[in-house]
């Protein structure tokens, strides 16, 4: 599932950690030129884990939307 965020087409992937029963998130950002353009795709990951799937799920958008609106020092969908 994919939400659109300022031309941006974001999904959100839960990654269940092997140590413990922690999850963290990876994003993929990607252009919204229609369902089948995959070009520009950029993926994004977190250091941080949180204690359910869908809880990672829901801070994987808000990450992806904070990296498109230039709020996380170090990532950005410029190129």
């Amino acid at each position: 599932m994919g939400f659109i965020y300022k031309g941006y087409l974001l999904r959100s992937k839960s990654v269940h950690l092997t140590e413990g029963d922690r999850w963290t998130l990876e994003v993929t950002v990607l252009p919204n030129k229609g369902v089948d353009a995959e070009t520009g795709e950029q993926i994004f990951s977190s250091e941080h884990t949180f204690s359910s799937k869908e809880v990672a799920d829901m801070e994987g958008i808000i990450f992806a939307r904070k990296i498109i609106d230039g709020e996380i020092n170090g990532l950005s969908v410029d190129n």
